[in-house]
């Protein structure tokens, strides 16, 4: 899974902003299931079509599923020019995280960052707004818990999707082996730039809390390209993590992500 452009799961990754809840159990993977249990009655219903082989949360995998549809494979018109207008602004994804970094570290952040992307202001507030559609979809309502499962596992690469290409079907994080990724400190800046636009800084500061949380457990697990078999690690691991970034104020987390390639308390 190569760095690119627009590298699958780089684009902007997002998520609804919620605190830590109970860990993940400590088990491996599980069959996939089609259905789901109504929150009121406990009566099951079939949500999503079955898929033969699929490891992992159904509801995750059926989001991240087609979230790369509409944000990587798939976009629209208005979806790719607004991002091609951000990449250009920074000179290139690749670039992204090195810029926000030398704002950083430049003695005038946050305002010199925030006048570096007023030019192309209206194009993080419509890619904020198409990708609340997408998120509110499959985790509004009765569902908003679930997307604290959908990240952790999306960071321990315990979500193995068949529909997905060859290097592609395990949802989590693209890298190139044996080099760790640099894309969680890439979509840190976009969440930065989100935050300090006041694009819904609110929720933008949940989702940058799970960022992390995905960040610090996939250096950790180390999960496998392809693989439908990689392990969760210990619940009381998830737990941790999890807590311990859902408490980060916004300065923090430049802090933390101002290091890389891991986090530098990393859990033991």
């Amino acid at each position: 899974m190569a760095n690119n452009l627009t590298g699958r799961r780089t684009v902007l990754r997002t998520a609804l902003g919620v605190t830590a809840v109970a860990a993940l159990a400590g088990t491996n993977t599980v069959q996939a299931r089609a259905t789901e249990r109504n929150p009121t009655t406990g009566a099951e219903s079939t949500s999503f079509p079955d898929v033969p082989g699929m490891v992992g949360d159904r509801r995750a995998n059926e989001f991240w599923y087609q979230y790369d549809q509409k944000f990587y494979l798939n976009p629209t018109q208005e979806i790719s020019a607004a991002l091609g207008q951000i990449i250009a602004l920074f000179g290139g994804f690749d670039k992204t995280w090195d810029v926000w970094l030398s704002h950083y570290r430049g003695g005038a952040y946050p305002y010199s960052f925030i006048e570096f992307l007023m030019p192309v202001k209206d194009s993080f507030v419509f890619l904020s707004q198409e990708q609340r559609l997408v998120y509110d979809e499959y985790f509004g309502g009765a569902h908003r818990r679930d997307l604290v499962t959908a990240l952790k596992e999306f960071g321990q690469g315990t979500l193995y999707d068949p529909r997905c290409s060859a290097g592609n079907k395990v949802h989590m994080m693209n890298f190139t082996p044996p080099d760790p990724t640099h894309s969680y400190h890439r979509w840190h800046t976009f969440l930065r730039a989100f935050e300090l636009l006041d694009i819904d800084a609110h929720w933008w500061t949940q989702v940058h809390r799970l960022a992390g949380t995905a960040w610090e457990l996939q250096s950790m697990a180390q999960p496998r390209i392809d693989a439908n078999d990689n392990p969760h690690l210990p619940s009381h691991t998830v737990c941790k993590v999890t807590a311990k970034w859902a408490a980060r104020s916004p300065g923090q987390l430049d802090r933390a992500f101002a290091v890389f390639p891991y986090p530098a308390d990393m859990a033991g």
